[in-house]
Formats: C-alpha cells, sequence, structure tokens
C-alpha cells in the first residue's frame, strides 16, 4: 500500500511502466527507496520526477539488483555537480560524526587473564593502524609448512610485533626521563610480574629476556630502605656486530620455510641466558615472533650444528625420528 500510494502520489514515469508491463514490482520497489532517500536539502519535485524518469527507463534494460546499483549513483548521471556537494556534505557528517564518537578502550580480564580491546576509529587512523598491521599479520609458514592461525590471532600477533618495534627504537615519548619500556620484575623467590602486579610464567619471561636488558637489585631483607645494583660485566645482547653475523649468517628467520626478514626477527639464545647460555655467535640465532614463541612452547628444539649453521628439531608426533630440518637458504650439513 505504501508503495502504491508513493507510485501515484510522486512516480508519474515508474507508474506508467508498470502498468505497461515493461518494468516488475521489484525495479518499483527499487526506484521508490531511491527517490526515498534522496537527500532533503536536495529532493525537489523537479529532481525527483528527472531520477523517476532516468530510472523507469533504465529499469527496462536492467534487472532489479543492477538498477539498484545505478540507483545508488543517479545523481552522478542527472546533475554532477549536484551529486558532488550531496556527497561532500555526506562525508562531512560522517567524519565530524566519527570524530566526534571516536574511543578506544583497554581493560585487564582477571578471570580469562587476558587484556579485553574495543574501539572505534576515524576513517584516517583505522587506515594508518591497517597499513601498519597488514605487512606485520601476513601469513608465516608454520611447522606443516601452513599458517594456523586464524586472521584474527594474526592481527593480535601483528599488533604485538608493532608495539614491541616501537619500543625498540625508542619511537614513544620518555617515561620518567627514561626511554619507555616494557619492565619485568624476576624474584629471588620465583615471582614474575609486570609493573601493574600481572603476573607472567616462566617460558613467557624466558622468550622476553632473549632481548631483554637486565639489571640486578639487592634489596636486604633486614634493610629494606638500603636497595643497591649490581652490574653485570658480561653482554647480554645480540648487539652491534655481533647481531650483523647473525644476520648474514642466517639472512632472515632460520626456521624451514619462513621468509622473514632480518628486521623482523629477534634473537633467541640457543641455551637461555638465565641458564648460563652465552651471548656469542654460535649461541644465537634470529627467530621471527611466531617462531620465537613455537621455540619457546618446547616441542620444536633448535640446535647449532657442527658445521656452526642453525637446525630445528621437530616434535616426534610430527616425526619419529626428529630428523634435524633446515632452511633452504642454508648450506646442508657436510
Amino acid at each position: 500500500v505504501k508503495l502504491a500510494r508513493h507510485l501515484d502520489a510522486d512516480l508519474p514515469a515508474t507508474t506508467a511502466a508498470l502498468q505497461a508491463g515493461e518494468i516488475s514490482l521489484d525495479h518499483a520497489r527499487v526506484v521508490s527507496k531511491t527517490v526515498h532517500l534522496l537527500p532533503s536539502e536536495v529532493s525537489t519535485p523537479e529532481l525527483r520526477a528527472r531520477v523517476d524518469a532516468t530510472l523507469a527507463e533504465e529499469a527496462k534494460t536492467f534487472d532489479a539488483r543492477t538498477l539498484h546499483t545505478v540507483g545508488n549513483h543517479v545523481l552522478d548521471n542527472i546533475d554532477p555537480d549536484l551529486a558532488d556537494h550531496v556527497l561532500e556534505k555526506k562525508l562531512t557528517r560522517e567524519e565530524a560524526r566519527a570524530h566526534r564518537d571516536r574511543f578506544f578502550r583497554m581493560g585487564w580480564d582477571e578471570t580469562t587473564g587476558t587484556w579485553r580491546v574495543a574501539g572505534r576509529l576515524p576513517k584516517v587512523v583505522g587506515e594508518r593502524l591497517k597499513l601498519v598491521l597488514d605487512p606485520l599479520a601476513a601469513p608465516q609458514s608454520g611447522p606443516d609448512g601452513r599458517d594456523t592461525r586464524t586472521p584474527e590471532q594474526r592481527y593480535a600477533d601483528a599488533i604485538g610485533e608493532a608495539c614491541r618495534r616501537l619500543l625498540a627504537e625508542q619511537l614513544v615519548p620518555s617515561h620518567g626521563g627514561n626511554p619507555t619500556q616494557l619492565v619485568i620484575t624476576v624474584t629471588r623467590t620465583g615471582g614474575r610480574t609486570l609493573h601493574t602486579g600481572i603476573e607472567l610464567s616462566r617460558k613467557l619471561v624466558e622468550q622476553l629476556m632473549c632481548e631483554a636488558d637486565r639489571a640486578f637489585l639487592v634489596k636486604p631483607d633486614d634493610q629494606p630502605g638500603r636497595v643497591s645494583i649490581l652490574t653485570d660485566t658480561q653482554q647480554r645482547l645480540f648487539q652491534g656486530k655481533l647481531r650483523r653475523i647473525l644476520e648474514l649468517r642466517d639472512g632472515g628467520c632460520a626456521f624451514p620455510g619462513c621468509d622473514r626478514p632480518p628486521g623482523w626477527c629477534h634473537a633467541h639464545h640457543v641455551v637461555p641466558w638465565s641458564k648460563g647460555g652465552p651471548t656469542t655467535r654460535d649461541n644465537g640465532v634470529l627467530l621471527c615472533g611466531y617462531h620465537h614463541r613455537l621455540i619457546h612452547q618446547g616441542a620444536w628444539q633448535v640446535r647449532i650444528a657442527l658445521d656452526g649453521l642453525p637446525e630445528f628439531l621437530p616434535p616426534d608426533w610430527i616425526d619419529p625420528q626428529r630428523q634435524p630440518l633446515r632452511h633452504h637458504r642454508l648450506t646442508p650439513a657436510a
């Protein structure tokens, strides 16, 4: 009934074509909806009549679905200058609303041990974020040759990698006069916490320690006010020439099949620093974030072979013989 009323009142061309059997009822619905959606500031009787006549004629050629697409751009054909004006006003309203409604919220969820994130970003901010995350979220070769992560998991990992790089390059404002950085406190009794009090597992801390500065603080039980620092004279990180040696040797992530370049990789201690492993060429290997986590999970193992090149031992559920595997970039052992 609403459609019939609209046809009688405002759409003479469409009504005539429908009565003549030249178009279908679905075509008439599309024309009616298109005219209804004309912006109020430009919807004059003359314009509605032109849109009605144009779409009624197009409906004789296109099906209803295609006519809907034509209707979305009908002003471009009838009055291009008016179409630009309408589009500009529409975009201006959208952008003002997006700026007003923007928000980003993070909250720690004690029940799941995760951060819950929600937000709404303006179009340019969202586009910049996507440009940063897209290359970092690209699929990577897994143990069986494919990336088993979902797209959502890959983008979550990409956010972590982007933040790690920003902090490593000191591209964020300082904090209390010091470079902003992630701080983990490990106590003699085995506690492992972030500065917010969130507790971490031993495996995660070992992974983070592969590329972390370490300081020893002494706080005597009988004199809690006398905190002192002990210096660590041994080299802790793969930096400078040593890092360059690993990059030249491995050429990127050394895990078989991975194509991540050196700049995307962490330097991993084969024998963990916390267990006495030295920071040397023969105790280091480059791993991307994904494969770094995989190695620290324990099923896969990495070692440096007699020829000085890294090789990986798969878990027995992949290969019962656990034959060592190498990246195709690395020369096979003699």
